[in-house]
């Protein structure tokens, strides 16, 4: 598990960086937190499922971002 909190709104980019880092350190369920706001990743049997949002930023787009980053590898 996977667990990183921000102080302040972190970027798409930030995001995006902490879960690749966290998915390339095998983690199996991430999560990425700014003061109430949420987003969680975990791995399933077919593939990443991810929920909640921090700004405009989803875990839905987050997991399918990952989900085809691993197909091309």
């Amino acid at each position: 598990m996977e667990q990183i909190e921000y102080t302040k709104k972190p970027s798409i980019t930030t995001l995006r960086a902490a879960a690749f880092r966290a998915v390339n350190a095998r983690h199996t369920f991430i999560q990425l937190t700014w003061g109430e706001n949420q987003i969680t990743l975990e791995k399933t049997p077919y593939g990443w499922d991810g929920r909640g949002w921090i700004g405009r930023t989803g875990g839905y787009d987050l997991a399918q971002e990952i989900n085809r980053a691993s197909r091309t590898n």
